[in-house]
């Protein structure tokens, strides 16, 4: 797919907004990248798309970037999200890895975190090896790493 960072389409949807092409790629990316290659075997599909925001980078209905934004209290699984707005789920397509899609993917979820949660802190749970990228991004660390479905991962916030 030559030159499909600059044919992207980046929009930000509600999961009732998409089409059903749109949220079957956006579930074949996560399974690709989250279970296949990273080898983690997790319920995916956790039942919290059909109330969070979606930012998206799509070629055509091809959905080749992604991250959910989980409002306040919604996840239950992450009860340290507080009353902090998350940016989760967050992944890129094998094709675009390397051409900065992931640091414009992240500002357009922050850019909509502080337009939707003004005034609030942006909650993470990170992989561990991101730690540098989300830094720069303004996030920072907080308690100590730890083990997610055999990752390691840190939580960190953004604040207001």
């Amino acid at each position: 797919m030559p030159d499909v960072a600059h044919r992207l389409n980046w929009i930000t949807c509600r999961f009732d907004d998409m089409s059903p092409h749109q949220v079957y790629s956006l579930l074949k990316l996560r399974q690709q990248i989250f279970i296949i290659e990273q080898e983690c075997i997790f319920p995916e599909i956790d039942g919290l798309d059909p109330v969070c925001l979606h930012v998206l980078a799509l070629d055509g209905d091809e959905v080749l970037a992604a991250a959910r934004i989980v409002g306040p209290g919604l996840d239950p699984d992450h009860v340290e999200q507080g009353d902090r707005p998350a940016i989760g789920r967050v992944v890129t397509s094998e094709v675009l890895r390397g051409q900065g899609i992931g640091r414009e993917l992240m500002s357009l979820a922050i850019e909509t975190c502080e337009q939707d949660f003004a005034g609030k802190p942006i909650y993470l749970n990170a992989q561990l090896y991101l730690r540098g990228l989300y830094q720069s991004l303004g996030f920072v660390q907080f308690g100590d790493e730890y083990d997610e479905d055999g990752i390691a991962h840190i939580s960190m916030e953004r604040p207001a």
